[in-house]
């Protein structure tokens, strides 16, 4: 596929089987945000890997576009150290984020 097709055929899902992500998906996911890009390399990020159907209902509560991670095998949080403003930061997590969908 080329990056046109991939672009223009991306689909942002927001239903679910039940079924659990296997561990060797779930790692791929994280491999695939951790090998962003990001500013002089510096990779800003930290990632939790969220499979606790509890926690995933209690994130769905937490902001008004969040209401289909009750749903979700899994959830990914993308932390980073940096404080709060940083433009540069939040841009490299955007990366990582785009990057492990």
């Amino acid at each position: 596929m080329n990056v046109s097709d991939a672009t223009r055929l991306k689909r942002a899902v927001r239903k679910f089987t039940p079924e659990p992500l296997p561990e060797e998906v779930i790692l791929a996911i994280l491999n695939a945000g951790r090998r962003a890009q990001s500013s002089k390399n510096a990779q800003p990020w930290h990632f939790i890997a969220i499979t606790d159907k509890a926690v995933l209902k209690a994130l769905s509560e937490c902001g008004e576009w969040a209401g289909h991670l009750a749903g979700a095998a899994l959830g990914v949080a993308l932390l980073s150290e940096e404080p709060e403003g940083k433009f540069q930061r939040m841009f490299d997590l955007g990366q990582a984020a785009a990057h492990g969908s």
